[in-house]
């Protein structure tokens, strides 16, 4: 099975207001592959399969546009899928460290 001997920064570059980090992956069998990641979450949209070329933006905004997002609470950083709506409303109902206090006391 190959293995990644190197990785190759390749920089940032922002699709519809978003940053994302780019690296080249060099393979031991000669191959090479570009991973993707946002760099506001540190989610890699390529984690189903890196890409064999070089990404355009139209690729790029597919990725985001594919990948849906994350939703972050606000409570305790926990990040879910913006797909996986039903896990956000648990986490929004069950969060710990949500203050449901609905104010301060007087």
């Amino acid at each position: 099975m190959s293995r990644v001997i190197r990785d190759i920064d390749r920089g940032v570059r922002t699709i519809d207001d978003i940053d994302l980090h780019l690296t080249e992956l060099v393979w031991d069998d000669g191959g090479r592959s570009f991973e993707v990641r946002r760099t506001d979450t540190d989610t890699d949209l390529t984690e189903d399969g890196c890409l064999d070329t070089w990404p355009t933006d139209d690729h790029l905004a597919n990725l985001l546009r594919d990948h849906g997002g994350t939703w972050s609470c606000p409570d305790c950083d926990t990040a879910i899928d913006t797909r996986q709506t039903e896990l956000i409303t648990d986490h929004i109902r069950d969060c710990d460290a949500a203050d449901r206090s609905g104010g301060r006391p007087a």
